[in-house]
Order: structure tokens, then sequence, then C-alpha cells
């Protein structure tokens, strides 16, 4: 696999980081995405995490990981706008319930080798995916939609890419 990073995004240009008008409820739930358990921050993290693990045995994954987390980056600073445009504060943390819950690294899901790790990266595209069609069904606003669709567009080139190294590298 080519480790260019424009590899590891949808081909489509991004919409404007824009909002039909200040809701701090929307800003909070797009929190989750942000920095939940299943969010933006959690996958830079896991997938640096697991780009340093593999550099040595899998450099070809590792440089690839490294290209995804840079576009889960580009991710966080699209969600990090439109939280702000919205009136709240990015933050690494989420409300719920009225308290606060603040980002922790229990939320990676780190591997014990480079297979659990490349199926974890798998799992939680995922799994983010679905939360974000979670979210987008909270919000009645179109620009925010337009944009969390581009984003899944990201994720679901993620798992190709994910599938493709999994099966040259790790399948018998």
């Amino acid at each position: 696999m080519d480790n260019n990073l424009n590899l590891c995004k949808a081909k489509l240009p991004y919409p404007p980081i824009v909002v039909a008008k200040p809701n701090k409820h929307y800003a909070e739930i797009i929190q989750v995405n942000f920095a939940g358990a299943v969010s933006e921050f959690s996958a830079i993290s896991q997938y640096i995490n697991h780009h340093f693990r593999t550099e040595n045995q899998y450099p070809e994954i590792s440089k690839t990981l490294e290209h995804i987390a840079i576009v889960e980056m580009y991710h966080l600073e699209i969600l990090g706008k439109l939280i702000i445009k919205l009136g709240g504060n990015p933050g690494y943390w989420i409300n719920k319930k009225d308290k606060k819950l603040n980002w922790s690294p229990h939320f990676i899901n780190y591997g014990l080798n480079v297979t659990e790790m490349i199926n974890y990266d798998i799992k939680d595209e995922k799994v983010a995916i679905k939360q974000y069609i979670s979210t987008q069904k909270k919000i009645d606003d179109s620009n925010i939609i337009s944009i969390i669709d581009r984003i899944i567009l990201d994720e679901e080139v993620h798992i190709q890419i994910l599938t493709e190294l999994s099966k040259k590298y790790l399948t018998p």
C-alpha cells in the first residue's frame, strides 16, 4: 500500500465549517464524538500508540496508522471548530447527567499484538460510524449533518485500508 496521506481519506472536499445558529445542546452532543470513549481524540491516541508499537516489525502498517491518525486529527479540528461555533467548549470531557466526565487513556484499545491492534482499529471505526449516525439523528442542522457525512466517508476508507492491511500481513 502506498503510504500517501491522501489515500487515507475520501476523495471529496470537506464542507465548510458553519452552523445554522449557536446551540449548546448540539455542542454537547458533538462533544461525545470529540472526546468521549469512542471519539476522535481516542482514535488519534490509539492510532499513534499502534503506530509506535508496529514501526520496527511492520513499517508499512505503522506509516499507514500514522497517516490515519493525521486524518483523525483533522476530524478533531473540525469538531472542535463546530463546538465553538455552537457556543460550546471543546475540552477533553463529556457532560453526562450533569457531570463532567474527563477523557481517559482507559478508552484506548491497546492490543497485545499487531493482529489485535488492527482488529480493534477496525471495530472502533465501525463503532464510531454508528455513533456519528446516532449524533446526526439528534441534530437538526443540515450543515452539521453534511460535515458528519463527510467524516463518515473517511472512517469507511479507514476500515477498507485496515482490512487490506490485515489481509496482506496478518491473515494466514
